[in-house]
């Protein structure tokens, strides 16, 4: 396999490196290429403009009017503009070995010759199924019905080697689409780390925990669909049975208020203050705990690990694709929450065990979890793909 550097266009209808952009996974997946050695080119924020105004228009329009929800990724006019002006700016890119593609919407209408991996974490059936804001019943009825064609469009392509983040994905696709299963490669997301925990400091933390109350921390922006209520039933059944538990929330509003339950807001990695709040939470708890009623892959998983933070969730999506049961508990959709309570009781009041747990976590994140990790793995996947003859790709 070759080893030099390759000259990979990072490409979206809007900026991959817009850290609001799919909660900045693209964003760090650049980074991470770089760091790594490759040449990466962006190219994005096409007919931005023109898009920008079709957008609010049509979302003021559907919201006030009719009170659709008019998801504008979905917008066949908007996707096929931005397509026919992407499609010219690729081109005249010079050198380019492959185009990576963080959305089937953008790479519907995105017509080059080079080689398009295309990485993403759920289709729009499954999308449909499980975010309830997303419900064909809330959508304009078009928009249902463009994002179908504009995945099928995406997938099918001969040039298109799915990346997906778990076989959840993986076989909803085959299926819907008959794809190829030969052309998918499988990688979960790595976490969206600017600088990585250390992994001394992280061995600290890991030895501190345990000498007050048990600290559970969940971090999300849906109280409901990240399972906010469920996680608070469980910490109150944790106190009932007399471990002193606290839940931390991060990002949203917990409707369950009680005198265990602590709100910090939503903190942000760009603003330094609120980075380092939140990176003392993920050292300082105990368990990381979100038992989200739908959820794609969850990110947030892969950074509890970087700071050796055993965690628990429902087994729904791909969840299952990042934790693993040496160092988190991942229980049925139907599991009680004195299943989760027995989990947690237990491992907290084995120190032995639990530290077992916790540096499970963190040599997970070192071999399979983190952001550099995922940037040598789609490297590989890349090239492999690249010096395969053109009729074995």
């Amino acid at each position: 396999m070759s080893t030099r550097s390759l000259r990979l266009i990072a490409y979206d209808l809007d900026d991959p490196c817009d850290q609001a952009l799919w909660a900045g996974i693209a964003a760090h997946i650049v980074h991470n290429l770089r760091t790594a050695g490759m040449d990466v080119v962006v190219s994005g924020r096409h007919a931005s403009k023109l898009r920008r105004i079709s957008k609010s228009l049509q979302y003021n329009y559907y919201n006030r009017l009719h009170k659709q929800y008019f998801h504008a990724e979905r917008d066949a006019f908007q996707t096929r503009l931005g397509g026919f002006v992407g499609s010219r700016a690729v081109s005249r890119i010079q050198g380019a070995d492959a185009c990576i593609a963080f959305s089937p919407t953008s790479v519907a209408h995105l017509e080059t010759s080079l080689p398009i991996f295309l990485i993403h974490d759920a289709s729009w059936s499954q999308l449909l199924e499980t975010y309830p804001h997303l419900a064909p019943s809330r959508q304009v009825p078009r928009i249902v019905r463009s994002g179908f064609d504009l995945e099928r469009r995406a997938y099918t392509k001969k040039n298109v080697y799915p990346v997906l983040t778990s076989h959840w994905v993986g076989d909803r696709l085959i299926a819907e689409y008959d794809l190829d299963p030969q052309r998918i490669s499988f990688l979960p997301f790595g976490a969206n780390f600017d600088e990585e925990p250390d992994g001394n400091l992280v061995e600290e933390a890991i030895a501190r925990r345990g000498q007050g109350p048990c600290r559970l921390l969940f971090v999300g922006r849906d109280w409901e669909r990240k399972g906010g209520p469920f996680a608070a039933e469980v910490c109150a059944l944790l106190n009932a049975q007399g471990l002193p538990t606290e839940l931390t929330v991060v990002g949203c509003p917990p409707q369950q208020a009680g005198e265990h339950i602590h709100f910090t807001g939503l903190l942000r990695k760009t603003v330094p203050e609120q980075k380092a709040r939140l990176s003392a939470l993920y050292a300082e708890s105990d368990f990381f705990f979100m038992p989200s009623l739908a959820e794609a892959q969850g990110v947030v998983f892969n950074e509890a690990a970087g700071y050796g933070l055993p965690a628990l969730a429902r087994d729904v999506g791909g969840v299952s694709a990042v934790l693993d049961p040496s160092w988190s508990g991942l229980f049925n959709e139907t599991a009680p929450a004195t299943v989760y309570a027995d989990w947690i009781a237990t491992a907290f009041r084995d120190r032995a065990r639990y530290q077992q747990l916790a540096r499970a976590a963190r040599a997970d994140y070192e071999t399979r979890l983190s952001g550099a990790v995922y940037a040598q793995s789609l490297i590989a996947i890349i090239r492999s793909r690249l010096d395969a003859p053109s009729g074995a790709r």
